[in-house]
């Protein structure tokens, strides 16, 4: 009996599941998800007030991953979208509420490019809201 390749979308909520599952245990093997040709782009502000830049290759992914310190992480999924991309990959859009260490929730995008054999091939994250500070 020949099985069906799995649609677009249940690999993407498949792969969003294991993924913000690491994120929340064990955010150092994260890393793990990336291959040699892999580049991760968090569009932010680096330490010095400038717009953050890609990183590439699985060493250089695992440096920036852990310098975010996810510690004591919580998520929800909000949205998950996934479509198939030409040679078989999939490209999946993120919609999550995460809390990173007991802080507030914070609404971000997060965008992957699955690789045909599984790996992040490419991936873009965004912030799109920040909580207020509490005003004195």
């Amino acid at each position: 009996m020949v099985m069906e390749k799995p649609t677009p979308l249940l690999v993407g909520w498949k792969f969003v599941r294991q993924h913000y599952t690491l994120v929340n245990q064990a955010p150092d093997m994260l890393h793990r998800f990336y291959g040699k040709n892999s580049s991760h782009v968090h569009r932010g502000l680096d330490s010095n007030g400038k717009p953050a830049d890609a990183v590439y290759r699985q060493k250089e992914i695992h440096r920036k991953v852990t310098s975010q310190n996810f510690t004591n992480c919580h998520t929800k999924i909000l949205h998950v979208d996934a479509y198939a991309m030409l040679n078989d990959g999939v490209v999946v859009q993120v919609m999550v509420l995460l809390s990173n260490n007991n802080q507030a929730l914070r609404r971000f995008m997060q965008m992957f490019v699955l690789a045909p054999e599984g790996s992040i091939a490419n991936q873009f994250y965004r912030v799109l809201w920040r909580p207020t500070q509490k005003c004195l």
